[in-house]
């Protein structure tokens, strides 16, 4: 008999007390791969961990999350996956300290900015509208038919292997005729910063990769016009927003890998400090 479900967590050295947490809280009727390989950055091991999976269905969630019993998030997300038409069902996570306030709920982007706006980010989980609800993007804990994620080719390692990987695999999926939706009863907990509109970032890989993959993205999905129109108006846009709010946040130690990241992206360049080889 086929395994329902097969969770897929990618976990990073440090962090073992969170990842045995997750674990406790994944039922034991569900299939369970933790990638822990350091030799592979975090979408390299979402790629491994699905290519030993057995389940109808990947729910891929990063190692500094948690579920609870309830409201059921694993079988609400399955209620909503199952539906014709659905291809991921994102899960909504909420703070780990503040389990009430919503930390992502998904993520709609303006593909000719190529900026993100979050939905319902900050708001309150229990006044929320339980109805699920579309977005161009997901994050951190989504559901995905086993299928379908074999038919995409898996996640983009080549083009991103740390950040927008989501992205690119949620437009891929969307031009394939398929719906991205957020469950709102499918929850998790997430040891999280709290989210802003002014950006930043905790490590120089993260602003590096950051950079870089908004430059992959552009390449890979915009063509002619609008690619060149993308990195010659908006591009600048975004490196003085991202740049005068690290500035002001005083993280300047992460200025330089991200601007690195950018003009890395632009060359085309795939090798970096930050990437095992």
């Amino acid at each position: 008999m086929q395994m329902k479900v097969s969770v897929i967590i990618p976990a990073m050295k440090g962090r073992e007390a969170m990842l045995a947490k997750l674990l406790s809280t994944i039922p034991d009727k569900y299939e369970k791969i933790v990638v822990d390989d350091e030799n592979l950055l975090l979408v390299a091991k979402r790629n491994k961990g699905a290519r030993q999976e057995k389940g109808e269905y990947l729910l891929f969630i990063d190692d500094d999350n948690y579920l609870e019993e309830e409201p059921k998030p694993i079988e609400n997300a399955l209620e909503i996956i199952e539906q014709s038409g659905i291809g991921v069902v994102g899960f909504i996570a909420c703070y780990s300290d503040k389990p009430w306030i919503i930390a992502d709920g998904g993520s709609m982007r303006n593909y000719l900015t190529g900026f993100t706006s979050g939905v319902n980010t900050n708001a309150s989980w229990p006044k929320l509208d339980k109805t699920p609800y579309e977005v161009d993007e997901v994050a951190n804990a989504f559901m995905i038919r086993r299928e379908l994620f074999e038919e995409t080719g898996g996640f983009d390692e080549v083009n991103f292997p740390m950040d927008m990987s989501e992205s690119d695999i949620c437009l891929r999926i969307k031009k394939m005729g398929y719906r991205i939706v957020m469950n709102p009863r499918a929850i998790c907990y997430h040891k999280s910063q709290t989210y802003s509109c002014f950006p930043n970032f905790r490590k120089e890989m993260y602003a590096y990769f950051h950079g870089n993959g908004r430059i992959c993205f552009a390449r890979k999905h915009y063509h002619g016009l609008c690619y060149w129109g993308h990195i010659s108006i908006f591009l600048p846009l975004f490196l003085c927003f991202y740049t005068a709010s690290l500035l002001w946040r005083k993280n300047f130690k992460v200025i330089i890998p991200f601007l690195e990241g950018v003009f890395d992206g632009l060359r085309g360049r795939r090798t970096n400090k930050y990437q095992p080889r």
